[in-house]
């Protein structure tokens, strides 16, 4: 296939650019009643290692967010989480304080308040994972609030943390195992993307990219998440902790082009149409980004009713529901370190050379 060529070139380039050691990509199309796939990859895993692999697995970092939020609509749906309710509902310690009366649906969309990030693992004062590190986390987290941004997007990891927090509260069960119960599992994904933390098993780490020297943790990290708060909360959270292949994030994008279409019932329907409805003020939805307006990372070519999400160490998800075209591109951009900021241009212009090849028939 032609496009395969032509994406696969593009990922060269960025790797002889120094935009990432290396990555793997996934363009899905509905095609005939079924979905048909396209893997391509370029470069190194890291500096030593081997050749990127179609199967490579990746640190999603922020792609987390879709799939957390994925499972609370779920759990909203079935009566066992309610977005209209107030943070205190579920989170006692936050009964008396102003975050305490903001809704989930506003923690969810990035309209409660709480601030962007805030390095909680820098003055940690228990052990990364203990149960009083996450009581000190989220006590440090509800204090992160500002009532002048209230109803206007701030993109916050902190909501995320909370959300995360809240899932666990409402079910009595870990997050680890709702994301896998009521999204990868549904899917038949649940081998494919994990939370590293919940895999007994170690041979994945093989063909996982790593993301570079955690000064915090004073090691180079490999089959660990790369977010440093994440793993002062024991490596997984509603923000960050998830890893994967291409290809599975790719399958998961497609079931939320499946729904949007009414493929997969009317209750799948409903959820996703919620989750990407546009919002007033910004590009976050519940869980996703719109396309922005101007210089958006997915570029100019893809449909203004797009949705997608980005990852930190150098992710990216968009599923364009009008064409039923989902990309996935995955690097480890941070191995080269955290400031590289090359991938701001890669991203949009590799997702317009997806949509052009798509569009000229590819």
């Amino acid at each position: 296939m032609r496009i395969k060529r032509t994406l696969r070139e593009q990922l060269k380039e960025g790797c002889s650019e120094g935009v990432f050691p290396g990555a793997s990509a996934c363009v899905g199309r509905w095609c005939d009643g079924v979905w048909i796939y396209a893997d391509f990859c370029s470069g190194l895993l890291g500096e030593g290692l081997g050749p990127v692999t179609n199967d490579a697995v990746y640190d999603l970092a922020s792609l987390t967010k879709p799939w957390v939020a994925t499972a609370a609509l779920r759990l909203h749906q079935f009566g066992v989480f309610a977005l209209d309710e107030g943070v205190a509902s579920l989170v006692a310690e936050a009964e008396g304080l102003p975050i305490g009366d903001r809704t989930w649906e506003e923690v969810l969309t990035h309209r409660a308040g709480l601030a962007a990030w805030v390095p909680f693992y820098e003055t940690l004062p228990h052990q990364p994972g203990s149960d009083e590190a996450r009581a000190w986390i989220l006590a440090e987290l509800l204090q992160h609030w500002d009532r002048e941004s209230v109803g206007s997007p701030v993109y916050s990891d902190l909501g995320y943390i909370l959300a995360g927090i809240a899932l666990e509260r409402a079910t009595g069960a870990p997050l680890q195992d709702l994301v896998m119960l009521e999204v990868a599992a549904p899917l038949g994904l649940e081998a494919e993307v994990f939370f590293a933390t919940a895999r007994d098993d170690q041979g994945w780490k093989a063909r996982c990219a790593p993301t570079g020297w955690s000064v915090w943790r004073a090691r180079d990290l490999r089959g660990e998440v790369h977010d440093d708060n994440c793993a002062a909360l024991g490596g997984v959270a509603g923000h960050a902790g998830m890893f994967g292949s291409a290809r599975a994030v790719a399958r998961f994008g497609a079931a939320q082009i499946g729904a949007h279409r009414g493929r997969l019932g009317s209750m799948a329907e409903e959820r996703v149409r919620y989750a990407t409805a546009e919002r007033p003020g910004g590009v976050q939805r519940l869980g996703w980004d719109g396309k922005a307006d101007q210089e958006s990372a997915a570029g100019d070519s893809i449909d203004a009713a797009a949705f997608g999400h980005l990852g930190f160490t150098g992710t990216s998800i968009w599923c364009d529901p009008r064409r039923q075209l989902v990309t996935v591109l995955l690097t480890n951009r941070v191995a080269v370190s955290d400031d590289n900021a090359a991938i701001r241009r890669f991203r949009p212009a590799f997702q317009d050379a997806v949509i052009q090849a798509f569009d000229g028939g590819l």
